[in-house]
């Protein structure tokens, strides 16, 4: 048997044993077997004793002792955007190099927060440019920089369509004043490939194609929604059979096919194209009992996103939802804890920046230079709890499988954020004419296996399996008791097998 230090030294070769720790089964929400030790040999699970697939028969090089630790799957966040980091925009006008520095240290920062949180993979659901998170994966894969595995999506869509807009005159200058920049679609480096809008089958296949092998794509994302905006006032609208045929195409690639989905008729679209995964929840209207069976009946997961409700739903009098019971329960819960996520979260050049914003938001005085109010041009993003709230609670209780996913990067929400996005899952179902609560099992679930399936990746991660990658999350407490400690700092974790964070001194 080899010592600590050499196995600190070790390559994936040397059989590790796991004993005395709680192995959280996801799959059959409990705990396994008290008894139950885990072996890790090249970065996967091969042997659990007392469980299916033991082998009493391999002996472990070490063996390490979890103190009676808590073990979960790695954590997941599903839907988030890595570069954007919004109140860079607002710190030292003066200076690009600051901005550029402060932007960089956030998303360094962001990437640490996640694996010193438990979460092994994200899915950076769109970026207008590749570069910057191909190098990203880049110093996380070289050990330059600790981070979870980055899943990138490449848009495909319509001219015209959300996050396509084909754009002319005031508007292509407006998207450059804001800092978008003019996207160039046939730029292998551009995060979105785009099709006419009356394109037909064989050139919308070409059009994924070019997003999997020009661009990289380990996910086709598709813009489309009924949602206008102050530069797309006239958004393009894809038919029920351009959507089939990305969904079609995507999978013959062995890819995913994930839709931003915030209207009631692109869910609706979107159960029927076969798309995998939805992202977001509708905001314009309530679904229907027909809705959720067909969506239950085509296997879609729902990435809801909730954290973007919490950050963009301001309550602006005279809009329909100011008095909204449910929007007015969101804002109180977002006044009392967003101070001490921002102090969590953000690093100490930004925090007061994404405080300050914040408190301009509720009190409707969010302005751009001091001059232009930009609060009524974002409104419509109080029906977000209105709707997307309710909607949340319709599919939940339904049995529809949610992920877990903050949108991370979108206004003041970091990728790390996961526990307030559970949090937040939580508050919109919890609600006091529930008859089914969202309980501790269903939220473990959502962190973990349902996220794996939402990315396609439940053959290799998302529970603790023999035959699966050693992503493991190691907490003191029992989240079957207090949810609230999934996406707090952890006490150890296990990635690809190698103990990556050891704060109780597992291995001294």
């Amino acid at each position: 048997m080899i010592n600590m230090k050499e196995y600190m030294l070790s390559s994936h070769e040397a059989i590790i044993e796991l004993i005395n720790g709680r192995f959280v089964d996801v799959l059959n929400e409990c705990f396994f077997e008290k008894e139950v030790s885990v072996l890790i040999k090249d970065g996967s699970i091969i042997s659990m004793s007392g469980s299916n697939g033991s082998n009493a028969r391999i002996k472990p090089d070490i063996s390490i002792d979890l103190k009676g630790r808590t073990v979960l799957p790695g954590l997941f966040n599903t839907h988030c955007h890595i570069q954007m980091i919004n109140p860079t925009f607002l710190v030292n006008c003066k200076t690009q190099k600051a901005r550029k520095q402060y932007h960089s240290m956030q998303v360094d920062n962001n990437m640490e927060e996640c694996v010193a949180r438990g979460i092994t993979n994200i899915r950076d659901a769109y970026s207008p440019d590749l570069r910057p998170n191909r190098q990203l994966a880049q110093r996380i894969n070289s050990g330059k920089l600790s981070g979870p595995r980055i899943q990138q999506a490449v848009v495909v869509g319509a001219l015209g369509g959300y996050l396509s807009p084909d754009l002319k005159g005031l508007n292509k200058k407006v998207v450059g004043l804001l800092g978008q920049g003019n996207i160039d679609f046939e730029d292998k480096n551009s995060g979105v490939v785009a099709f006419p809008a009356n394109a037909k089958e064989q050139e919308i296949r070409r059009t994924v194609d070019r997003a999997i092998d020009e661009r990289g794509a380990d996910l086709i994302k598709v813009g489309e929604s009924l949602e206008k905006s102050m530069i797309n006032s006239d958004p393009t609208i894809m038919d029920l059979e351009q959507l089939s045929t990305i969904t079609d195409q995507s999978r013959k690639r062995g890819l995913q096919a994930t839709i931003h989905s915030v209207s009631v008729d692109t869910f609706r679209r979107a159960v029927s194209a076969g798309f995998s995964s939805l992202a977001h929840v509708p905001r314009n209207g309530k679904l229907s009992q027909k809705d959720i069976k067909e969506c239950l009946e085509a296997g879609c997961i729902i990435d809801p996103t909730l954290s973007v409700a919490y950050d963009m739903s301001w309550r602006i009098k005279g809009d329909p939802f100011y008095n909204n019971p449910v929007t007015a329960k969101l804002t109180r819960y977002r006044n009392e804890v967003y101070a001490g996520l921002a102090d969590e979260f953000w690093i100490p050049e930004l925090r007061d920046y994404v405080k300050a914003g914040f408190e301009k938001a509720n009190d409707s005085r969010y302005n751009m230079f001091g001059i232009v109010d930009l609060s009524k041009l974002f409104a419509h993003f109080s029906a977000l709890p209105a709707y997307g709230f309710e909607n949340t609670k319709i599919l939940f209780e339904s049995g529809v499988s949610l992920s877990c996913c903050n949108d991370g990067g979108i206004q003041s929400c970091t990728p790390a954020m996961i526990g307030h996005e559970l949090a937040l899952m939580a508050l919109a179902i919890n609600q006091e004419d529930s008859e089914k609560k969202l309980d501790s099992a269903a939220t473990i679930k959502a962190a973990t296996i349902s996220s794996a399936r939402s990315m396609g990746i439940e053959d290799k991660f998302g529970s603790i399996e023999v035959g699966k990658i050693a992503d493991l999350t190691i907490i003191d407490g029992d989240p079957f008791e207090d949810i609230s400690l999934v996406g707090k700092p952890v006490d150890a974790l296990f990635m690809d097998g190698k103990l990556i964070i050891d704060k109780i001194g597992l291995v001294g």
